[in-house]
């Protein structure tokens, strides 16, 4: 039997592939837990530095595995929120400090689409479909209560009260999406993307990546003074002294996560 998640390594990038493809990749119990401990082993491993996550088939994901949870309801098993893809918000599931890119193949709908909220780079195929369609089966998305720090309110509306798939080519417009392509080429621009992030300081990266997530329940004052700290303390790093000393010498930088790998 295969996994329902594989992890692999090409170069510091670490491909996540949701591997249930007759399933249209849907989140059963053995999936979720198998997709958290691998965004876990990520953000662990260094020698990854950035993540696409992607699925095998035509979907990327198509939400929770309905047959599992009409199962649980006929034996009367309750499912909590806790027990969910980013039930009950996305601060329940991990958050790597490094980046992550979805390439979203095909359908992305429900949990799906908060797989692909939780990456930092969304990218799609012309021919996905993204939507928030709990509600079309009696249920509620908790994951997007937070969406409307992503995009506008109105367009948070029409994703969830609709509860229809929507063509990716809206959901660009409505700024979720970073970039759509031709299917044949979403993992090649999947790659690029990731190769551009590997270029630089990881270090640089991650403190960014924080100060973007604090900041977003910060007031003005709150994320300005964090801003500072972070900052302050990114010039004591070996990244900060290497970069400019590689721009000087006409050289490529060799950051402080690379120089480890090598000791």
């Amino acid at each position: 039997m295969s996994e329902s998640v594989v992890y692999e390594i090409q170069d510091k990038i670490a491909v996540i592939t949701l591997n249930r493809p007759d399933a249209l990749n849907a989140l059963n119990r053995d999936m979720i837990g198998n997709l958290r401990k691998a965004i876990i082993r990520f953000d662990q491993d260094d020698r990854a530095w950035v993540a696409i996550i992607t699925g095998a088939g035509r979907a990327f994901c198509a939400g929770r595995d309905l047959k599992e949870r009409a199962n649980d309801n006929l034996f009367g098993r309750q499912v909590s929120a806790e027990e969910t893809m980013y039930g009950g918000g996305l601060s329940m599931w991990p958050t790597p400090s490094k980046p992550m890119i979805a390439a979203v193949n095909g359908y992305a709908l429900a949990g799906g689409f908060a797989v692909a909220q939780v990456c930092d780079i969304r990218i799609a195929s012309e021919s996905a479909m993204l939507g928030i369609t709990e509600a079309r089966v009696g249920l509620m998305a908790p994951f997007a209560i937070h969406l409307n720090k992503i995009i506008s309110e109105t367009a948070v509306m029409e994703l969830v009260l609709s509860a229809e798939p929507i063509p990716a080519w809206r959901v660009l417009e409505m700024g979720f999406l970073n970039k759509v392509v031709p299917s044949e080429r979403l993992m090649d621009e999947a790659m690029e993307m990731a190769r551009k992030i590997i270029k630089n300081s990881p270090l640089a990266l991650r403190a960014f990546k924080q100060l973007v997530k604090k900041g977003r329940g910060s007031s003005e004052g709150e994320a300005a003074s964090s801003t500072a700290r972070t900052y302050n303390e990114l010039l004591k790093s070996h990244d900060a002294v290497e970069g400019p000393q590689a721009f000087a010498e006409k050289r490529d930088p060799i950051w402080e996560d690379e120089s480890k790998q090598n000791v």
